[in-house]
């Protein structure tokens, strides 16, 4: 598929990244363009995911979607002005934006699909997952960027440390739907309940 961005687009250099996605995406993630979705962005940039988050996911009456970001530009501005009736933005550090997070009262699991494209030290990263896990859906989905990129870095400075981490612990309630330059997983009730109930009460 080659997705064009709506007219009002701005974007300050000449190559868009995150368009290079928009094939896997639409394999990976076709489902939800079918419903209404409640989305999370965790670094937002200039607005080239935003979006086409907005436009092919969030099209639907009963959609919204969340940006957490340290920083906010005239593109980004202008590029969610359309939709800013369905747009919330947090600026600041997603830690403390996490603090005040919810959607229609819930602050747990009303999340359909979250973009994690934040700060890459594995640290924040793996702070991002896990803080976004509690509010996403069984059966929503989860995607990182540049899990594929940085390896020339120090690992505590690789977003696939992060990613790594997070599988580590919660590989149990992940499915792997794709892995490649940016990897995808859906959430899963977990894979084992009487194990979990067993080690539960053990605590």
């Amino acid at each position: 598929m080659s997705y064009q961005y709506p007219e009002h687009f701005k974007y300050p250099d000449e190559r868009i990244f995150f368009i290079e996605h928009v094939p896997t995406w639409e394999k990976s993630l076709g489902i939800l363009k079918d419903k209404p979705n409640i989305t999370l962005e965790i670094g937002a940039l200039y607005g080239g995911s935003s979006t086409y988050i907005l436009e092919e996911f969030c099209k639907l009456e009963g959609s919204h979607h969340y940006i957490m970001d340290i920083n906010i530009n005239e593109y980004i501005k202008n590029n969610i002005k359309p939709y800013e009736n369905k747009v919330t933005y947090f600026l600041g550090e997603s830690s403390n934006s996490f603090k005040q997070f919810q959607h229609d009262g819930k602050s747990k699991e009303f999340l359909d699909f979250i973009y994690i494209d934040g700060n890459h030290m594995s640290k924040f990263v793996l702070e991002d997952a896990v803080n976004a896990f509690y509010c996403l859906k069984n059966g929503g989905f989860m995607v990182f960027d540049d899990f594929g990129g940085g390896w020339e870095q120090e690992v505590h400075m690789q977003v696939k440390t992060g990613v790594q981490s997070f599988y580590s612990s919660y590989f149990k309630y992940l499915n792997v739907i794709n892995e490649g330059y940016q990897v995808f997983f859906q959430k899963v009730e977990y894979t084992d309940q009487q194990e979990l109930k067993e080690n539960y009460y053990k605590l």
